[in-house]
């Protein structure tokens, strides 16, 4: 695709969901939106909070996922997280954009190769956890939440669908091209040297990724308490575990099928205040829930872009250790 086709389609997903937007906002009611976002106060702090502190634990899976004799201070990672999530977020890039943001951040630290396969793993093993927790909220929310038939059926596929990925992201992951195949395509040979770097790692350092993966699913957990906070705030009352459940897993899928739209403008309010109907809710809890978080995501996006104003640009390269590529140091 062009550069300018991505440019129109960013600002046909832009207007769309500025549609979305209002058209959300007007359903669930002006009035009640500003009352709940009153009722919030000082509890914005905590929900800013506990995003650096979700924000941090996934730096920590990251920095699990490279070699073990690298030197990556858990600072530097953070800040680079947070800067290149920032650049995810403000593009129709996604990861196109904030993964080599990553990269080039902490190209003072670990080799060019060294971080792009540390990425990757990372991403894997996010990946597993994201699939881990969307299983256990499906499972969940047909266990808890009174659906009517259609979503039951709708949760069912959806749940039938992880596995199946799973299974197919395994098979993938372990190889399936045959030399008598000729030639692989690039995209195969891009799979097959991430495929090569997992398990490589992995036969180095299993220790590394389970760590990983803890912390990718404690990064899930606290973000199922900030939603339980959020809603308890904004309503005075508190929702169940179940319902901040399912409203995260949702948020998770959008998050995923709506990257290529900044912020998600539009579709995170539309959707959430739809959920919250489903779950006995008013729709204005769905829509200031999905507010709050998209200004608790701005706040953090500001705070990835000073990080990236602030980085070095130009850094005296020293001798690397290992004797391989220039190791920079600051």
């Amino acid at each position: 695709m062009t550069r300018a086709r991505q440019r129109g389609l960013a600002v046909v997903a832009a207007l769309g969901g500025a549609v979305l937007l209002a058209y959300a906002v007007r359903r669930a009611g002006v009035d009640e939106i500003v009352e709940s976002m009153r009722r919030l106060g000082w509890g914005v702090l905590a929900i800013l909070a506990l995003a650096g502190a979700r924000l941090f634990l996934r730096a920590c899976a990251w920095r699990l996922c490279t070699p073990a004799h690298a030197r990556l201070p858990i600072g530097r990672a953070f800040s680079a997280f947070v800067a290149g999530d920032a650049v995810g977020n403000l593009t129709p890039l996604g990861m196109a954009a904030s993964e080599p943001t990553k990269a080039f951040l902490v190209r003072h630290r670990l080799a060019t190769n060294e971080s792009i396969a540390s990425l990757a793993i990372d991403n894997l093993v996010y990946a597993a956890s994201i699939a881990t927790m969307m299983v256990v909220g499906v499972v969940v929310a047909l266990a808890t939440v009174p659906l009517p038939v259609e979503g039951r059926d709708v949760l069912i596929a959806a749940l039938v669908a992880l596995v199946i990925g799973a299974v197919v992201m395994m098979r993938l992951l372990r190889g399936t091209w045959s030399p008598e195949g000729g030639q692989r395509p690039a995209w195969r040979e891009a799979l097959s040297r991430v495929r090569q770097s997992v398990m490589a790692f992995w036969a180095a350092s299993p220790a590394r990724v389970v760590q990983a993966f803890a912390f990718d699913m404690a990064f899930h957990v606290l973000a199922v308490y900030e939603i339980f906070l959020t809603l308890g705030w904004l309503f005075g009352q508190r929702p169940t575990v179940a319902q901040a459940l399912v409203f995260e897993v949702v948020n998770r899928a959008i998050i995923v099928a709506f990257k290529f739209i900044p912020f998600r403008v539009g579709v995170d309010e539309a959707l959430n205040g739809a959920l919250a109907s489903v779950m006995g809710l008013p729709p204005a809890a769905g829509v200031t829930l999905a507010l709050v978080r998209k200004a608790r995501n701005l706040a953090w996006t500001g705070v990835g872009l000073l990080l990236i104003a602030g980085a070095p640009a130009r850094v005296a390269p020293g001798p690397d250790p290992r004797g391989s590529a220039p190791a920079h140091r600051t």
